[in-house]
């Protein structure tokens, strides 16, 4: 995979399947359906409302609030065809969410069971191409399960890590992983924004491959390693082995770190309206990097604690 997309569907696949299989061990099940969280340097992010009517008052239901949210995807979708200036666009919607419901053009946080003229939504569809989601689609079938529900990676980030409790606030996630960085921004009680970068942990990696003469494994077991121990064995391409503290192993990551937490500052600023978040959770193996979170600070100007 290459920022966060499928090249090789048969190594994929084969990767899945060794997972597949020392989950099947761990649980004593056999394992046949799966969730996929999606990423992908080619995302579209489109920002839609939809409004339904009805001839008198009406309670609105579940099946109302569904068909809603559906208009809104469609008319997402009809606004990404006109930014592509193209009726030929195949793209495929891998997650929304609301950002405020109205009840008769008042906001409302749950419209099922208000009576109702008229319902409206507010909403941020994702779209990836069609290719990106059958690859998707044939590497987990060709390890032997079916897709039973797809979803973005930073919604599945931000329904983990961060409770709707604190959607009040203007905060971020960051979920770096190997090659995408995933952003969601909450304000208000909703997620008010997506967004991504293609950078992450494998330009650390690639860096310190480069400056220790490694092979791409050698070089990410260093790197995990650096983040739980003060010093890490390695071994270079020619056989020979070495003690290298962390602390050093961090020096050498720190201009790719310094790149990357630049881009995802610069990135939020950006679908956060020119402005930084108050505050940043940061998820991924990427992020556990020693100074991460406190060069994202410096690039937001926010405080150090605050991330």
């Amino acid at each position: 995979m290459i920022d966060g997309q499928i090249h090789d569907i048969g190594q994929v696949a084969a990767t899945i399947s060794k997972i597949k299989e020392q989950l099947e061990k761990m649980t004593g099940r056999t394992l046949q359906q799966v969730c996929i969280a999606a990423a992908g340097r080619v995302l579209k992010t489109v920002e839609a409302d939809a409004t339904m009517s009805f001839s008198n008052e009406t309670v609105v239901t579940n099946e109302h609030i569904y068909t809603l949210n559906m208009l809104g995807v469609e008319n997402a979708y009809d606004i990404l065809r006109k930014e592509m200036a193209s009726d030929d666009v195949k793209f495929y919607c891998v997650g929304y969410s609301v950002k405020q419901y109205y009840q008769n053009d008042y906001p409302i946080t749950n419209l099922e069971g208000h009576k109702a003229n008229t319902i409206r939504t507010e909403l941020i569809a994702t779209f990836l191409p069609d290719e990106v989601v059958d690859g998707l689609y044939a590497a987990v079938e060709k390890a032997g399960l079916y897709v039973a529900n797809l979803t973005l990676e930073p919604i599945a980030a931000m329904n983990v890590a961060i409770p709707e409790k604190f959607r009040l606030l203007n905060i971020a996630l960051v979920d770096v992983g190997a090659g995408t960085s995933d952003i969601s921004i909450t304000n208000d009680g909703s997620i008010i924004a997506y967004g991504m970068i293609p950078s992450a942990g494998d330009e650390i990696t690639e860096a310190l491959a480069r400056h220790y003469l490694l092979d791409f494994g050698e070089a990410e077991k260093m790197k995990c390693q650096s983040t739980m121990r003060k010093q890490v064995t390695v071994h270079d391409i020619m056989g020979l082995s070495h003690k290298i503290s962390s602390e050093e192993i961090a020096e050498v990551a720190e201009p790719v770190v310094r790149e990357i937490t630049t881009r995802v500052a610069d990135r939020i600023k950006e679908l956060n309206g020119g402005k930084p978040v108050s505050a940043v959770f940061v998820v991924g193996g990427g992020g556990k990097m020693m100074g991460f979170e406190e060069t994202l600070a410096d690039n937001l100007g926010i405080p150090k604690e605050r991330v």
